[in-house]
């Protein structure tokens, strides 16, 4: 489920000030029209502002208990080679990427409220970040080719997070985390799961294949 109400807000702030940029910019009288040409270009900017922020927290999804926000299945192709699968929360289109190495790991942005935010009910906001790949040896690790993928859509405009993290210096309405799950092992034929809750992200392993990978790497 989307964050609409939020999302609407600022929807809804961006066309009112759309309006009144409008407005302003269309009147005449040249001092008169100088000042609400730049009060009409302030909520111009504004209107802006307000459309882009709502068109980003829709890519936000609502972050319960815990919930699984994908799944990701893997097919090797060579040694240190793997095709994964990856199927995000409520869309059963499947993602394949290429990850080189011998490990993975899934990252995600989180947005959580605080304050007046938090007492009317405001539930914390997540987007899958990236997938990506990582070798057993130190030595790989310097000199062979990594594989970094980007899971959801980038923001329009502006990074959303990004500027939550930076405002949340000065007001503490809000806070902006960054999520990873554990680095994990790949084989042919594991299936995991990844779940994300309040602490943090879980990947756990969902078939025979991704439990004895795992215990073969512990």
């Amino acid at each position: 489920m989307q964050f609409q109400w939020v999302a609407g807000i600022f929807a809804l702030c961006s066309l009112i000030t759309l309006l009144i940029a409008l407005f302003m910019l269309l009147r005449r009288n040249w001092f008169a029209g100088w000042l609400k040409g730049m009060i009409g270009m302030l909520a111009l900017v504004a209107s802006v502002v307000l459309g882009l922020t709502a068109l980003n927290l829709n890519g936000y999804k609502l972050l319960n208990e815990e919930v699984t926000v994908a799944t990701i299945s893997f097919d090797k192709i060579d040694k240190q080679l793997y095709k994964a699968n990856v199927v995000l929360q409520g869309n059963a289109v499947e993602m394949p990427f290429e990850i080189a190495g011998d490990l993975w790991q899934m990252d995600a942005r989180i947005i959580k409220w605080k304050g007046p935010f938090a007492a009317l009910g405001g539930t914390p906001l997540y987007k899958l970040d990236r997938l990506q790949g990582r070798y057993y040896a130190l030595e790989d690790e310097r000199i062979r080719a990594r594989s970094v993928y980007a899971v959801s859509n980038p923001d329009v405009g502006f990074d959303l997070w990004t500027s939550f993290k930076t405002l949340s210096r000065h007001f503490p309405w809000f806070d902006a985390e960054y999520g990873s799950a554990t680095y994990l092992p790949m084989a042919d034929g594991a299936l995991f799961s990844v779940r994300l809750t309040f602490a943090g992200m879980i990947a756990r392993p969902e078939n025979d294949r991704a439990e004895m990978a795992v215990k073969e790497w512990d």
